[in-house]
């Protein structure tokens, strides 16, 4: 089969493999669709060290179950993973924290994941829960959002919201939490430099879209009367998005640096000047098993529109053009298939 390696930084090759061959309780599964994460393209780039290359990336996926040594799972079930496999055991896990657990392999992270043509489940995360079987209704196309709708529930949950909120970058995770703040009944502002998504943000509901210029964050600021109550950073969180994100919200408004960072990047604060803004700062990052369970539930309710969020599509076999495609920001949401 063909598969997309990450090999080292810098360096993504497609190699021909095997089929991967399945132990006693371990599930093979044919892969359908699979999503381009930022976390791939920033491991690739060097950006961060939570992978272990050689592997085969990708966990927001989509796919069948073609072979089964599991006795609770049948061939033919439509699938997607929990990609965080954890020890289930420890409190972190007990306590529906696995992504805090010691022992944790991710799927597409460090053992291989959904960049190929197949891909095994192995016994533990079956076990464990990692399996996440859905309705033959769901689309693949739907069905690889279902990590990533995750991760912005889980986010939802954490974040303090009041009235309005700004959500930094419209790629598809901020399209996401469009979405799921104009569930909320809140005030929706996105900025994005890019006007191809600005106008998807347009058409899921968002309520006015911004570029990243001076005259735009003062627009802005003019609109809400001085700022907005949250702000969620959704794209990568170099100096110029946190400086944006101080710049845009108000006293005492909370911030979520949901996006990741590159290494070594730092948010500093002057402590006099912190204390009496009154802010409040976070970062939400992955999902709980119970966030995963509230996205399944909204695919099966087709509660979110995510057809304006698939544009582009790569046969595996042409991955690296898939991974510069995804990098250049072109369309939205870049996947594989085989």
């Amino acid at each position: 089969m063909k598969a997309i390696v990450f090999e080292k930084i810098q360096q993504l090759r497609i190699h021909e493999k095997p089929i991967p061959a399945l132990a006693t309780g371990d599930v093979l599964i044919q892969m359908e669709l699979c999503g381009i994460c930022s976390s791939d393209l920033a491991a690739l780039r060097g950006d961060v060290s939570d992978y272990t290359p050689p592997v085969v990336m990708g966990h927001e996926l989509a796919g069948v179950v073609v072979e089964s040594r599991h006795p609770g799972v049948k061939i033919g079930e439509r699938v997607t993973v929990n990609p965080m496999l954890s020890c289930g055991t420890c409190a972190e896990c007990q306590n529906d924290l696995d992504k805090y657990c010691n022992t944790i392999e991710g799927v597409g992270h460090d053992i291989d994941g959904g960049y190929a043509e197949y891909m095994r489940m192995p016994k533990h995360g079956v076990d464990t829960g990692k399996l996440i079987r859905v309705p033959d209704s769901i689309p693949p196309e739907d069905l690889l959002f279902l990590e990533p709708l995750g991760c912005c529930l889980n986010a939802m949950q954490e974040t303090l919201f009041k009235d309005s909120v700004a959500i930094l970058g419209a790629g598809p995770i901020g399209l996401i939490f469009t979405q799921l703040a104009k569930r909320a009944g809140l005030a929706t502002y996105v900025l994005e430099p890019l006007s191809h998504r600005r106008r998807v943000a347009e058409t899921l509901g968002a309520d006015h879209t911004f570029d990243a210029s001076s005259e735009a964050v003062a627009h802005l600021q003019d609109l809400t009367r001085g700022g907005v109550d949250t702000v969620i950073a959704s794209t990568t969180n170099k100096a110029a998005v946190i400086a944006l994100a101080f710049e845009v919200v108000r006293r005492g408004g909370c911030l979520n640096f949901f996006g990741l960072a590159p290494e070594g990047e730092e948010i500093r604060v002057n402590l006099e000047e912190f204390h009496y803004t009154g802010h409040k700062l976070m970062a939400s990052w992955a999902f709980s098993r119970a966030s995963l369970a509230e996205s399944r539930q909204l695919l099966i309710e087709s509660a979110l529109n995510f057809e304006p969020l698939l544009t582009d599509r790569f046969p595996i076999a042409e991955g690296l053009a898939a991974f510069d495609n995804a990098a250049a920001q072109h369309g939205v949401k870049t996947v594989v298939h085989p």
